[in-house]
């Protein structure tokens, strides 16, 4: 959401938004304007934690990098509502989990269905431009579900 500068859409998509450390180190190996926005929002809004406990996350790692098993692994301590992710072997986990998720698709979708953006098909070709890889069904199945 930071690259395509819609970071509030994720803010306005729950009361409490946090994540785990590994992400922000992710988020600064290449710094950028998201970089810059995801700092800003990890002083504000953007709670930045750091997971407890280091053996579920070292267990996830047999199939994820370390920033999903890193979410996983906080939404579980959390007790988090619901988690973002968008890769696939990471929702798989998490599903298994019993973890409720949501994906940039879902995000730009309830952005565009409470109309906080004109258009999900602008912002799925802007991201698509940026290296974002999704599959063509997920996105005509968005597109139809937001009427475009």
């Amino acid at each position: 959401m930071a690259k395509l500068g819609r970071l509030e859409l994720l803010q306005k998509s729950a009361d409490t938004i946090c994540a785990p450390q590994a992400v922000l180190d992710e988020v600064r190996v290449r710094p950028d304007a998201a970089t810059r926005a995801v700092e800003k929002a990890s002083r504000s809004w953007l709670s930045v934690r750091e997971v407890n406990n280091r053996y579920a996350v070292e267990i996830l790692l047999a199939g994820l990098d370390l920033g999903e098993a890193e979410v996983i692994a906080l939404a579980k301590e959390c007790r988090a509502d619901r988690l973002v992710l968008d890769d696939l072997d990471a929702r798989r986990f998490a599903r298994r989990m019993g973890l409720d998720i949501v994906g940039t698709m879902g995000l730009l979708l309830a952005a565009r269905l409470r109309g906080e953006i004109p258009s999900v098909k602008e912002e799925i070709q802007r991201l698509q431009a940026l290296g974002f890889r999704v599959a063509p069904a997920l996105v005509n199945a968005v597109l139809r579900e937001a009427g475009e």
